[in-house]
């Protein structure tokens, strides 16, 4: 288990007609090993949900200053607790929500995860075999979070990628619910990130890379670093990324080429929905709508520059058969 020193604090929200209450006047505390499984849980949750944003404390944030005054680690989930429920409006949570506030170590960094948590029913057997009704957290489909790296805070309070949040139900975005109770803002758009970060590849295959292999390699390398780092909740280190393109092509300089753009950062946050250009081309317009692995073009692909025309040598059965079936 690579979670340790886990403490969890929960509360139950209360709807009513015009408010929304907590259950307990002091949240209840989870310690152990339960505490343990269930932040290593909680944290693998929020690590697999890879579009995040990431934001940074306003300077009159009153959590910005818990923080810095070293609040113990009770009182501050009990105030974050308090925050956030006085943000939250009565027609925004389901009706039966847990808030609950996880500090943990997560191999060598410190965390505090907050997040609001569904529960659901379901069956269980006994000792007996025996089923019996339960009632469980719903970790799995974990919707609304802020996550705060407090190994990075501690060391730079102003961090920009010290504090991270993933986006809640459709129509619903952590500023409904968050924002406005830790007082945070938008510091890392972790979308454009990533696009500009494969605006920087394609810059280099065209500058640098002339094999059509090769090129496609470098593609293949960037996603799966790009992958690597989401899944494991880290930011992409561009270093890194670079030696991987040389150790599998041979091909040197992509960090050099990325250190020239005027706002160069050697790391960057990983929005994998923005990576699909490294695998596919795509477009839609007119009534239409094509997308194709890049591998295709030039083999069952043809596109004449001069004609701006595409051409299909080959295609995928499930079209072929719809065509055939269309009347003239």
């Amino acid at each position: 288990m690579s979670v340790t020193n886990a403490q969890i604090y929960f509360n139950r929200l209360v709807i009513g007609e015009e408010a929304i209450n907590l259950q307990l006047e002091q949240a209840s505390c989870v310690e152990g090993q339960t505490a343990d499984y269930l932040a290593e849980s909680m944290h693998q949750s929020f690590t697999k949900k890879g579009q995040k944003a990431y934001c940074c404390f306003k300077d009159e944030s009153a959590t910005k200053q818990l923080l810095v005054d070293g609040t113990d680690q009770k009182s501050l989930a009990n105030t974050l607790i308090d925050k956030i429920q006085q943000a939250i409006e009565v027609e925004a949570p389901p009706a039966e929500t847990i808030m609950a506030v996880a500090c943990y170590r997560y191999l060598a960094s410190d965390f505090i995860l907050i997040t609001l948590l569904g529960v659901k029913d379901s069956v269980q057997l006994s000792d007996n075999i025996s089923p019996e009704r339960s009632k469980y957290l719903d970790v799995a489909n974990i919707q609304l979070a802020i996550q705060l790296d407090m190994s990075e805070l501690l060391n730079d309070i102003d961090s920009a990628r010290g504090i991270a949040y993933i986006k809640g139900r459709v129509g619903r975005t952590v500023s409904d619910f968050m924002s406005d109770a830790l007082e945070i803002e938008p510091r890392l758009n972790a979308k454009e990130a990533t696009q500009k970060l494969i605006a920087t590849v394609e810059d280099f295959i065209s500058d640098e890379v002339e094999d059509k292999q090769a090129s496609q390699t470098v593609r293949e390398v960037t996603l799966e670093v790009m992958k690597n780092a989401s899944d494991a909740g880290e930011f992409l280190e561009m270093q890194t990324l670079s030696d991987e393109i040389e150790e599998k092509t041979g091909i040197a300089g992509l960090y050099d080429k990325a250190a020239e753009e005027e706002d160069f950062n050697d790391t960057c946050p990983v929005y994998m929905s923005a990576s699909k250009s490294l695998q596919k081309i795509f477009g839609q317009g007119g009534g239409m709508s094509i997308s194709f692995n890049r591998k295709l073009l030039g083999e069952h692909v043809h596109f004449d520059k001069i004609s701006k025309k595409l051409t299909f040598s080959k295609l995928p059965p499930n079209l072929l058969d719809a065509l055939e079936k269309c009347e003239d």
